[in-house]
């Protein structure tokens, strides 16, 4: 019974997110900074949560400025990060995302034309070039979300952070906000299809000076890994939490 609901909950995705997908498209003209975009992400996510029997907690800083533009920066060890990450994040956000995704009809298109950024990772120059077009989203006033491992984990230890969100935070200028999510891991397992209930939580951390033109950046890589585990933990105990 529970993998069957799985797999309806699969098909519901993927169905509700073109319906969705089509809707921020044609709304573009009206918002074409892309809010009303980011704004259906939320509540596409939420619903999808709610239909597939995923239960969400969040836990966030009482030292966030939501007046202020932040680079969001979080662990990652499944699809259904995206989907947390929209429901709880507390301001609208585009992401830095790999190029693969853009693949994807329609749902691809609204991420372009809301701003996300597309990065080739197997071309590091390209994808340097690509993040000064985050910089410049983030100097007009847009958050900016990045996964630092740069891939999915599997839930266990933190893979090695890659220094490109680092190097956008120093260049940028940008206070750093590390993010631990918990549980989504167990509700899409890593190349795996049906969605399964169960409960995920994200713990969204304190505002991090970005590091200084002069800093040494694996040492302030090194904060940021130490407050991602931290994090994880705090989202852990929050998911599993009765």
């Amino acid at each position: 019974m529970l993998r069957v609901r799985a797999f309806f909950t699969s098909f519901f995705i993927i169905t509700y997110t073109i319906f969705m997908s089509l809707l921020a498209v044609a709304t573009w003209p009206f918002s074409p900074r892309g809010d009303l975009f980011l704004f259906f992400a939320k509540v596409w996510s939420r619903v999808i949560f709610f239909v597939g029997g995923i239960r969400w907690r969040t836990e966030r800083s009482d030292k966030l400025d939501l007046q202020k533009s932040y680079l969001y920066l979080s662990n990652h060890e499944s699809l259904t990060d995206i989907l947390a990450l929209f429901a709880t994040l507390p301001q609208k956000v585009v992401m830095v995302a790999k190029r693969s995704l853009f693949i994807l009809p329609v749902f691809s298109w609204g991420m372009w034309l809301a701003g996300f950024i597309f990065i080739d990772r197997k071309n590091v120059k390209a994808a340097y070039a690509r993040l000064q077009s985050a910089g410049k989203l983030i100097r007009k006033g847009r958050s900016v979300l990045v996964f630092p491992e740069g891939t999915r984990g599997d839930g266990g230890e933190l893979l090695k952070l890659k220094r490109g969100g680092f190097v956008l935070a120093q260049t940028a200028k940008i206070e750093v906000v590390p993010v631990g999510i918990a549980g989504t891991a167990q509700v899409l397992p890593r190349d795996t299809f049906p969605v399964y209930p169960g409960s995920i939580a994200v713990c969204i951390g304190e505002p991090m000076a970005p590091p200084s033109a002069d800093e040494d950046l694996p040492t302030y890589m090194e904060k940021v890994r130490v407050e991602l585990d931290k994090l994880r933990e705090q989202a852990r105990a929050l998911a599993a939490k009765p």
